[in-house]
């Protein structure tokens, strides 16, 4: 694991391979988050929610390691340090606020910009994958893609409800 290095990217194939694993790190990064976004949300809808996406989530992990095995590329990962601060804002909205409406909110908007950033990612490699003819992997992360655009709807829809409950309960 690590960043990438001058030379990493020789070509467009390699500029490929270079984004799924930096997709495998963004989501075994996701999977550790959304673990303590569950021990941390207190509204049941949004932890069912975090749940479901977390059993999604282990199975983009299976489905990246498939595509990067095709590859015949070593099926690592490279640190990604953008999912990592997204994270890492998470880990401050729970250490900075109270167990309630206003963490969860917090959290959502944590998980929305994790979610922004994985659909441009994978909306990316997707069209790589199909620009290089490998059209069995751009299925896949149509697929992977598919999921993160309906885990973004499903938070977009706790929000209406949670942003006006933690606004009532903190009296702003």
């Amino acid at each position: 694991m690590g960043l990438l290095t001058p030379n990493d990217i020789k070509n467009f194939q390699s500029l490929y391979t270079q984004q799924l694993r930096y997709l495998l790190s963004t989501e075994n990064q996701i999977v550790k988050g959304l673990q303590s976004m569950i021990k941390h949300s207190s509204d049941e809808q949004l932890r069912q929610a975090f749940q479901s996406h977390l059993q999604e989530t282990e199975v983009h992990v299976t489905r990246l390691q498939q595509i990067i095995a095709e590859l015949n590329d070593k099926v690592d990962d490279k640190k990604d340090p953008i999912i990592t601060a997204l994270i890492g804002s998470g880990e401050n909205i729970v250490s900075e606020s109270d167990e309630g409406p206003v963490r969860d909110a917090g959290l959502i908007a944590t998980a929305q910009k994790v979610e922004h950033y994985e659909i441009a990612s994978y909306g990316s490699a997707r069209d790589w994958a199909r620009i290089l003819g490998l059209s069995n992997q751009a299925s896949l992360l149509q697929k992977t893609l598919d999921e993160e655009k309906h885990a973004d709807a499903l938070l977009t829809t706790i929000s209406q409800r949670t942003n006006t409950t933690a606004a009532v309960a903190s009296g702003q």
